[in-house]
């Protein structure tokens, strides 16, 4: 069973290139051990280069609980896939991708099973200050080339 979601990002309001998408999916199929395929598209559409930290996780305790992930990916880059010692679970860590951004989920599940997730996206905007400090230095590079040619 495939099934469609779109996600909000959450702009964090003290750092405006820092955005966090969350999810949680209770019993993604109704039937114990069947197939699932999820698909998360993160809105809005982040534009340009994105640093993105997170992943997928299930906690279970009993068998009809478990979920075991055969694929995850972000933007067709897979995460790494942990399945086993009481959770199942798929993490990205400081990836470089470009937006917009689609998260596909699959694998197999008990039927009481649930996942969630959460992201931490960072875009690749420089600060006002990165500037500052950047012509800051090119004026120290020429006063410095300056003096050499003077001498």
């Amino acid at each position: 069973m495939a099934k469609t979601y779109d996600i909000e990002l959450h702009q964090s309001k003290t750092n405006p290139l820092q955005w966090t998408g969350s999810f949680n999916l209770s019993q993604p199929v109704p039937l114990e051990g069947d197939y699932f395929s999820d698909t998360y598209n993160f809105k809005p559409d982040l534009p340009g280069g994105l640093k993105v930290n997170g992943g997928v996780i299930n906690f279970f305790g009993f068998d009809e609980e478990r979920i075991y992930f055969t694929d995850v990916s972000l933007n067709g880059v897979s995460l790494a896939l942990t399945n086993g010692d009481g959770e199942s679970k798929a993490r990205l860590l400081n990836t470089v991708l470009s937006g917009p951004l689609t998260l596909r989920v699959s694998g197999f599940t008990g039927g009481s099973a649930s996942y969630s997730g959460n992201f931490n996206i960072t875009t690749a905007v420089p600060e006002p200050a990165t500037y500052g400090m950047l012509m800051a230095g090119l004026g120290l590079v020429g006063v410095a080339a300056r003096r050499r040619k003077a001498k």
